[in-house]
């Protein structure tokens, strides 16, 4: 009875080692979004809900991370003041700037004792801005590398 319970408890601790590890990384996507005759060249989770609203002067394309609390705004167009982001009540822990062409600005900001981080880059340029927001600690690495690999063309 002893040996058949240690079995039991075994397994099961080898299950749920298994599912943490298959469910614990993100599956991801990569899209291609055309933005004033440029291709934005973006990876992001495949499990999302996406919404794309437009005006006269361009357009938002929000993609909502199911898995996590993550929200991904991809802004192609003019007539906007930026930073998308509202700065308010957040802490900015860098903000780069390469001449008039690009900057991105990153931070935190607190919710439910819990630190919340998002990005901002924009491509001046090509009039796009591409931001993360409302990340978790945890995925903060995952975000970090899907805009590092943001390619324009």
């Amino acid at each position: 009875m002893i040996k058949g319970r240690k079995n039991e408890i075994l397994l099961m601790a080898l299950f749920f080692c298994l599912t943490n590890v298959v469910f614990g990384q993100i599956r991801t996507k990569t899209d291609t979004i055309l933005c004033h005759n440029k291709n934005i060249i973006i990876k992001y989770p495949t499990i999302n809900k996406i919404n794309i609203v437009n005006y006269e002067e361009g357009y938002f394309k929000t993609i909502n991370c199911v898995l996590d609390t993550a929200i991904i705004t991809i802004h192609c167009g003019s007539m906007l003041n930026l930073p998308l982001t509202d700065l308010t009540d957040k802490i900015i822990c860098s903000e780069f700037m390469l001449g008039k062409e690009v900057r991105s600005i990153r931070g935190y900001y607190m919710t439910s004792k819990r630190k919340k981080y998002f990005r901002e880059d924009n491509y001046f340029k090509y009039g796009i801005t591409i931001v993360y927001d409302n990340v978790e600690e945890t995925r903060l690495i995952c975000y970090e590398h899907f805009f590092n690999d943001i390619k324009i063309e």
